[in-house]
């Protein structure tokens, strides 16, 4: 590592923060769940339960970082029936 660079910090399996409309998201890192919330509160209980109250697998998303599930709703989008 070169001098003056920051060691990565473990940001957790999931990120909660606002969407560009305002709305509260979780994204899942792996891709596989993930949700639109009425606010923070539910956001985090989302994450929380979903990794098993696992510290240090939810953390907030970085000031200035815009969140989006259009990812997840498209792969559901794209799987078929049956």
């Amino acid at each position: 590592m070169r001098g003056g660079e920051a060691v990565p910090a473990h940001q957790g399996r999931f990120m909660v923060g606002r969407d560009s409309r305002g709305n509260w998201i979780v994204s899942d890192s792996l891709g596989l769940t993930g949700g639109v919330f009425t606010d923070r509160q539910a956001a985090v209980h989302f994450a929380m339960v979903e990794c098993d109250f696992a510290p240090g697998e939810v953390c907030a998303a970085p000031a200035g970082i815009v969140l989006s599930v259009d990812a997840i709703f498209a792969a559901d989008g794209m799987r078929k029936a049956g």
